[in-house]
């Protein structure tokens, strides 16, 4: 769904996702200024009101957001884990129509300037399963093979697949690097694959043209890749899996006289499963290789006929992508999360960088 604002200060492109269980919407949107102008890397001021029978209904749940836009602009938040005193998950999809409506304020406070009305169509209804009631008069599921059901008729979910071989929702996430045996009665997988992320570089001191010496704050780590595959399988065939780990951080600059002392962060380790590969992120680099802070760059190298990566280096979520709808990335949103840079503040308080985040794999059971 995409809406096209313009009211005076700003324009407003808001894209919303609704994703599954848990109660969240993810909403994403891009701030420009009145010459059409990017607002990036900006705080940005966010009320949503859902609002219940029409357009200028009762408003049955409220939230704020205080978010920062990315270098493109973009703005991304999950409608249900802002600020509020309501409950999103005890909202009654069945009792609709319902209307989001959206007010920004693009300094950053609470002087909303830009506003919009948008009415809730088939998607989010998906929610509307976990308060429908069963009396059993509903369509049954009929069980075959490997398959039992629960419940007198249609629910959230009816059914399980009870053999032993198949992971509880059909998912298995590997955090560790290990080799995977195709469990029986499985033909089909799909894969979803992690890089590892850099760590954050050292903050340090960079001499400039020889007349002074500027502190500098150490880069961010990269992102990790993400790659994506269907595979067609057979029962015992194996699979070795290589989870990439988060790259080290640097360390911080000492003084003693000048300061000394500030290294790169290390770059995050590749992930493989058999032949996919998600690239690891490199890290940042420390405060004095160069006047201006140098962040990490994304892993981009993934083997697999989807592939994607953080289009700033530094950032962890998914902006720029190969042939995957951002709204796709449902296990883990966000790809592994860089380390960031250390800070020096004074001679004796500093920010210590951090490491980034291992990889990780996720593999669903379709058949």
């Amino acid at each position: 769904m995409k809406k096209l604002l313009s009211l005076g200060a700003a324009l407003f492109i808001a894209v919303l996702v609704f994703a599954q269980s848990p109660q969240k919407l993810s909403y994403q949107s891009v701030v420009r200024n009145s010459q059409g102008k990017l607002v990036a890397n900006a705080s940005v001021g966010i009320r949503f009101s859902i609002l219940q029978g029409s357009a200028t209904g009762t408003a049955v749940y409220t939230e704020t957001f205080n978010a920062v836009t990315n270098v493109n602009g973009l703005v991304s938040v999950e409608i249900g884990s802002g600020t509020t005193s309501g409950n999103f998950g005890t909202i009654n999809w069945a009792q609709g129509p319902y209307f989001l409506k959206s007010e920004t304020d693009p300094a950053g406070g609470t002087n909303y300037s830009i506003s919009g009305v948008s009415q809730f169509l088939s998607v989010p209804y998906a929610l509307y399963s976990e308060k429908s009631n069963v009396d059993g008069s509903e369509t049954k599921i009929v069980a075959g093979t490997n398959i039992s059901v629960t419940g007198t008729g249609t629910s959230v979910s009816p059914y399980v697949i009870s053999n032993g071989g198949y992971p509880q929702n059909n998912k298995l996430v590997f955090l560790t690097s290990q080799t995977w045996i195709v469990p029986p009665s499985v033909s089909k997988i799909k894969v979803e694959l992690w890089g590892a992320s850099g760590g954050g570089g050292g903050g340090g001191a960079y001499t400039y043209s020889y007349s002074y010496v500027l502190i500098n704050n150490g880069g961010d780590g990269g992102s990790g890749g993400f790659a994506e595959q269907v595979l067609n399988v057979t029962q015992n065939q194996q699979f070795l899996i290589t989870i990439g780990n988060g790259g080290a951080h640097g360390t911080n600059a000492y003084y003693s006289g000048y300061w000394y002392g500030d290294t790169d962060g290390n770059t995050g380790g590749d992930s493989w499963f058999g032949t996919m590969k998600a690239a690891g992120g490199s890290g940042g680099k420390r405060g004095s290789y160069n006047p201006y802070t140098t962040h990490g760059s994304a892993g981009t190298s993934n083997i697999s006929p989807v592939t994607a990566y953080a289009g700033v280096s530094n950032s962890n979520i998914l902006d720029v992508w190969f042939g995957v709808d951002r709204y796709y990335l449902g296990d883990r949103t966000l790809t592994s999360k860089p380390g960031k840079g250390g800070v020096i503040q004074s001679y004796s308080g500093t920010v210590t960088p951090t490491a980034g985040e291992n990889g990780c794999a996720v593999v669903t059971f379709f058949e």
